[in-house]
């Protein structure tokens, strides 16, 4: 009979890094070898801040068409081609970058990234094809804003940030702006601003088979560098202050708090995170033990960082049924508070958290992916990841109350409520 596998010491761990190179165009590929990683993710990140938008929405809606059909595969014949390589398609639009993804097993990986390029690069984008997917997100944006949390939302980040800033609108588009968009808006805007020179390609998974730089070269090389330089705008904070919503039937309360915050390069960044991990960003934090067990309020409370490239927003959301919004509300700011500071045993067991589960969230090629992609869109170093854990493992309990305090207790708050309650 075999005995229990004795246990020992964790291995050190490190961020995986990438093989870096670029094409005469600009292009530059980060290559994240994985052994045992059968299935590849390749996310070409695209430098497009949201504010080059000439209409609020088209970037989603662009990114959206790319895989309905190609030049070379028009209509559902790029899927069908795709697809019968075992992989799938996918884009994200965000504040400073578009992505345009594939998943497929490595062993295709080299067949694939050509019809990566070819929906970048040479996408049908018909009239039949941009009206559909425009009156879909059309359609979405009426479900989403059927839900008093998404209005919760959208009105937080109006409160926080200055009028006039593309940021503080819906990044999806409203609906007048997404019913106003045409066929050649859609078409100039990716002929304009899809540019290898300001884009990185990611690709993670196993790459033992090799050829991954010529299929690179045959997906990418000739692909013009061409078009503006756009830069993302700056956050400025907004007028805050606490807004009602009135939401007619509705039996609970949406709630949203938020203030003004900090980016990633910010020299408080790490303790900010373990103050707001002890506070509310974790199951068992200071809000979550008051409200959610001991008063049954809600469900859950969830606080956190929000960074842009530069500057950012700290986020409280939350539920509440509608006759406990008030006492909610009241306690949930005594206890952002903080009358009483972080405890050493409060950090550690922060600490312990958000470089415990660093590890666990990156064991995927996809995940290391989406890591590397919000390298890329923040534009931080590649070995940021392991600075980060190592600036989070030396946070004092002095630091974390400090910086809690500088960015939370100390700076103007916006509330949002959106419910059946008086205006």
């Amino acid at each position: 009979m075999t005995g229990r596998p004795a246990l020992g010491a964790p291995r050190p761990w490190q961020a995986p890094l990438p093989e870096v190179w670029s094409l005469a165009n600009g292009l530059t590929v980060w290559a994240y070898h994985l052994p045992g990683q059968y299935i590849a993710t390749v996310d070409l990140v695209l430098e497009l801040p949201i504010n080059a938008e000439p209409v609020d929405g088209v970037a989603l809606v662009t990114a959206r068409c790319l895989d309905e059909g190609s030049q070379s595969y028009p209509g559902v014949g790029y899927t069908e081609a795709l697809e019968g390589l075992g992989g799938q398609f996918h884009a994200l639009v965000g504040h400073s970058t578009t992505q345009c993804l594939i998943d497929v097993p490595t062993d295709r990986l080299t067949a694939a990234l050509p019809l990566l390029g070819e929906a970048v690069r040479r996408p049908e984008l018909s009239d039949d094809v941009i009206n559909r997917v425009r009156n879909n997100r059309l359609a979405e944006i009426d479900q989403q804003l059927a839900r008093g949390a998404v209005t919760a939302a959208h009105a937080l980040k109006r409160a926080l940030l200055a009028d006039g800033l593309r940021v503080a609108r819906p990044l999806g588009g409203t609906p007048d702006s997404v019913a106003a968009m045409t066929p050649d808006v859609v078409r100039q805007f990716r002929a304009v601003h899809y540019r290898p020179d300001q884009a990185v390609l990611i690709v993670a998974g196993d790459l033992t088979g090799g050829g991954l730089a010529a299929a690179v070269d045959q997906a990418f090389a000739d692909w013009p560098a061409s078009g503006p330089t756009v830069v993302p705008e700056t956050p400025q904070p907004g007028q805050f202050g606490r807004q009602t919503i009135a939401r007619p039937g509705a039996v609970q309360v949406d709630l949203r708090l938020g203030w003004y915050g900090i980016d990633r390069v910010d020299p408080d960044w790490a303790a900010l995170q373990v103050g707001l991990t002890i506070m509310g960003g974790s199951f068992m934090s200071r809000l979550n033990a008051t409200l959610r067990e001991q008063r049954g309020y809600t469900y859950g409370v969830s606080l956190g960082p929000h960074p842009f490239r530069t500057a950012g927003t700290i986020e409280l959301a939350s539920s509440t049924r509608t006759d406990c919004a008030a006492a909610m509300l009241e306690e949930t700011l005594e206890i952002l508070g903080l009358t009483t500071d972080f405890t050493p045993e409060e950090t550690a067991d922060a600490v312990g958290f958000l470089v415990g589960s660093v590890p666990l969230s990156l064991d995927t090629a996809d995940a290391v992916a989406g890591q590397a992609a919000s390298l890329a869109a923040a534009r931080l170093p590649l070995d940021y990841v392991d600075r980060l854990l190592a600036d989070l493992a030396r946070v004092t309990p002095d630091q974390a109350t400090e910086a809690y305090r500088r960015l939370v207790t100390t700076q103007p708050a916006a509330i949002v409520e959106v419910g059946d309650l008086p205006a």
